[in-house]
């Protein structure tokens, strides 16, 4: 039997297979994962003057904070005196991954934090570190990338 392959024929394949690639399209599209910036994005756009005002303060200061690898532990230094009071927190935002995402907090009188490296998996993470001395507050953000 020998198939015809006139004009019509074709349109209708051509209509036929674009159908089944739509529908193969959607059907890959429901096993994608989407990992939202933040749960509680509203709640968190309200409170972000804070953070703007927070990194003006920060670009004031006269020493810049320092990020480095030392001793199997993220070493962050302060730009402030080692005796004074230092309470803040380091969230440690994953980009590809949200499951690999936490938050380090801190109260100290050292303006040097160490957190282990087995917190860590490898890749990049942003560093978004809030913090207060004396009443005043600072944010900044930091990339890094953990081997």
């Amino acid at each position: 039997m020998k198939i015809k392959w006139n004009w019509g024929t074709k349109i209708a394949l051509l209509y036929s297979s674009f159908v089944l690639f739509i529908l193969f399209m959607v059907y890959m599209s429901f096993g994608q994962k989407y990992d939202l910036v933040t749960e509680n994005y509203y709640a968190k756009e309200l409170v972000f003057q804070n953070k703007i005002d927070g990194q003006e303060r920060y670009k004031q200061l006269e020493t810049p904070l320092k990020v480095e690898i030392v001793d199997q532990h993220l070493k962050i230094t302060l730009p402030h005196a080692e005796k004074e009071k230092i309470i803040g927190k380091v969230d440690c935002f994953r980009p590809s991954d949200e499951s690999q995402d936490f938050e380090f907090t801190f109260n100290t009188s050292e303006n040097v934090i160490h957190i282990p490296l087995e917190r860590f998996k490898k890749g990049k993470y942003l560093l978004k570190l809030d913090w207060a001395v004396l009443d005043t507050e600072y944010y900044t953000e930091r990339t890094v990338i953990i081997p």
